[in-house]
């Protein structure tokens, strides 16, 4: 039974790997569009939260997702010990990169910035971490690090995280 269970998972790897670069690409396609949707259900929770002022996970990907940036969730990511950040996530964006760590409050994130070099956004004396091009972009609690990407691309991250989260209003 299991010697026929082999043959069929290796007949099944085989088939799919001689698919046609059109069928490849559009399996590609169907990944990441649900990549997408995925990060956009996120984004409509955080679009019914409370906003408390600062920054969480899912108030990063509402902002994104209403720039029309369509990030996708990338595997845990690791990072290194001097962001000190309680949650670290990284998501691509486009072409591009990003990786955000959240603190608790803005005087955190002051602390943990403060002591990077601003060109390799690792602290004084170390090699950089991230690749090139590199963008580090502050909002309040929110430390960002857009890699790579095209200046346009760039620029639309960039200003989708600085203009912060919308201000809070109370219920009436």
């Amino acid at each position: 039974m299991r010697t026929v269970l082999a043959l069929c998972t290796c007949a099944t790897a085989l088939l799919a790997a001689c698919d046609s670069p059109a069928t490849q690409h559009a399996k590609r396609q169907a990944v990441a569009r649900a990549a997408v949707s995925a990060e956009s259900t996120k984004a409509s929770v955080a679009a019914r939260a409370p906003n408390t002022g600062r920054w969480d996970d899912a108030h990063l990907v509402d902002r994104l997702v209403r720039s029309g940036l369509a990030p996708q969730s990338l595997p845990e990511y690791k990072p290194e010990r001097y962001w000190a950040a309680p949650v670290a996530v990284r998501y691509q964006v486009g072409q591009a990169t990003l990786f955000a760590f959240i603190y608790p409050d803005s005087l955190a994130r002051q602390k943990a910035t403060a002591t990077l070099d601003t060109t390799t956004l690792a602290p004084k004396g170390n090699a950089s971490p991230f690749g090139i091009p590199r963008m580090l972009i502050v909002q309040n609690n929110l430390a960002a690090v857009l890699v790579g990407g095209s200046d346009r691309q760039q620029e639309r991250v960039s200003l989708a995280i600085g203009a912060g989260l919308p201000v809070a209003t109370p219920d009436r």
